[in-house]
């Protein structure tokens, strides 16, 4: 399952990242394919997370929500710093990584429904 997601995933941002190659430029396409790598680091945090809790399995409510919370918090906060990288320390073009991050999110919500 997680894998055809993964690929509709990579190849909508590939896809992406070429037309705006051919429409913008390099560094434009270099900008969208850093937002679309974040939203792909979101998604395999996602992914592990779930694969971790597929070997520990118990019957906790409350620890159940705590991993729910736990893995919230960790994916906001490696994506929130990557993006902020992107943004602040390699300086690159916002509309571009952006556009880049949505369809990445955009493509995985997609999966999600077409392969359920």
């Amino acid at each position: 399952m997680f894998s055809r997601s993964l690929a509709l995933q990579s190849a909508s941002a590939l896809a992406a990242g070429l037309v705006t190659w051919q429409l913008a430029g390099v560094a434009m396409a270099l900008s969208l394919f850093y937002g679309a790598l974040a939203a792909l680091i979101n998604t395999g945090l996602l992914v592990w997370r779930f694969k971790q809790g597929e070997r520990d399995y118990h019957c906790d409510a409350k620890r159940h929500l705590k991993s729910f919370y736990r893995s919230s918090l960790e994916r906001y906060a490696v994506v929130g710093a990557w993006l902020a990288l992107g943004f602040g320390v390699l300086n690159l073009a916002g509309l571009p990584l952006l556009l880049g991050f949505v369809i990445g999110q955009l493509a995985w919500v997609l999966a999600a429904l077409l392969f359920r």
